[in-house]
């Protein structure tokens, strides 16, 4: 699994996922999001121009593009927000996993603002649950900053440290 920083080749791709109800559905566009190439375009550059953003595009050998992984610096909060969405045809397989996991390795060791990274995926999304629950996060009270939402998942950076710490014990017994 290879996670790269989002560039303008990605963009059909992308529209692509973004288009497809199947998989926009869980974020509340059952219809897909209905873009076409320059307003993916606008996207891209108003995506750059935000220096606490970050958009990456996951690939693997086997099938060539799964998806995109999407993290949100709140850096009055010390915390990043994820997002993740592959395609129906990546799913199902680790893959997801493994991206979430180099997104969050990611976050910690390159966004030091950050303490903590969350998400808040809708109850009817086992699937979702079941990925973020397997990279560590975990159901928390909301934050009172935050407007309501379905959930919030949470992993801070101490928690994960001390995962980290425990898996490469592991591997030297």
């Amino acid at each position: 699994m290879v996670l790269a920083c989002t560039v303008e080749s990605d963009l059909p791709e992308l529209m692509t996922l973004w288009n497809d109800g199947r998989v926009m559905s869980w974020v509340g566009f059952p219809g897909g999001l209905r873009y076409d190439m320059p307003r993916m375009l606008r996207w891209l550059h108003a995506m750059r121009a935000h220096p606490d953003r970050f958009h990456f595009t996951a690939r693997c050998a086997e099938i060539g593009f799964c998806g995109e992984l999407y993290c949100d610096l709140n850096r009055a909060h010390r915390r990043a927000g994820l997002d993740i969405k592959f395609t129906p045809g990546a799913q199902g397989d680790g893959r997801s996993r493994i991206a979430l996991r180099s997104l969050i390795r990611w976050i910690f060791a390159t966004l030091p603002e950050a303490d903590a990274v969350w998400t808040e995926p809708v109850a009817s999304n086992l699937a979702s649950r079941t990925l973020y629950y397997s990279c560590g996060l975990r159901s928390t009270e909301r934050p009172a900053d935050l407007e309501p939402g379905p959930s919030y998942w949470e992993l801070t950076r101490a928690s994960w440290r001390e995962t980290q710490s425990s898996l490469a014990r592991e591997r030297r017994a």
